[in-house]
């Protein structure tokens, strides 16, 4: 009866005791692991943004500022007239971007010129920093000068090119 008041009162009850503080351990072991890999993730990802931030100043100059439009068709005229090219401009509304900080704005332009110059005028614009994603490019042949009705070279020609700009 001494055995079983003994087994009944300390033994079992402090076998439950321990049972209990063993499955509390491995809860706080689960969450201390837990917590140690968030760790790991944040310190990775703190990592990754120091290695990215040098980058971002320059993701910020593809956007054309949206205060200098004027700069930036004035820049498209400079590249025209450099490369002997005819050029007008169409800048259209922009398009918000939901939960963006730039907007899409539509542009077209048409260019009339040499063959090569036209060729030249689009690498000059393709170096341009700024973000011109080009949707549609087409050619097509002009044989008489709209303003004085002369016959030009086989090589003159007509380009239509329609792109989307990024403004910020």
């Amino acid at each position: 009866s001494i055995i079983f008041t003994l087994i009944s009162f300390i033994i079992l009850p402090t076998i439950k005791n321990i049972n209990h503080i063993g499955s509390e351990i491995e809860i706080q072991k689960v969450d201390l692991e837990k917590k140690y890999i968030k760790t790991q993730n944040l310190k990775q990802i703190s990592a990754e943004l120091n290695k990215i931030e040098p980058m971002l100043s320059k993701l910020d100059q593809v956007f054309i500022n949206k205060n200098n439009e004027l700069d930036f068709v004035t820049l498209t005229e400079k590249i025209a007239t450099i490369n002997n090219v005819y050029q007008k401009i169409n800048l259209g509304s922009d398009q918000s971007i939901k939960n963006e900080t730039y907007k899409k704005i539509p542009l077209q332009l048409s260019i009339q010129g040499d063959f090569i110059n036209q060729l030249n005028y689009l690498i000059s614009l393709e170096s341009l920093n700024y973000y011109i994603n080009i949707k549609s490019l087409e050619l097509s042949k002009q044989e008489i000068d709209i303003t004085n009705s002369k016959k030009l070279p086989l090589t003159w020609l007509n380009l239509k090119l329609i792109a989307d700009t990024y403004w910020q």
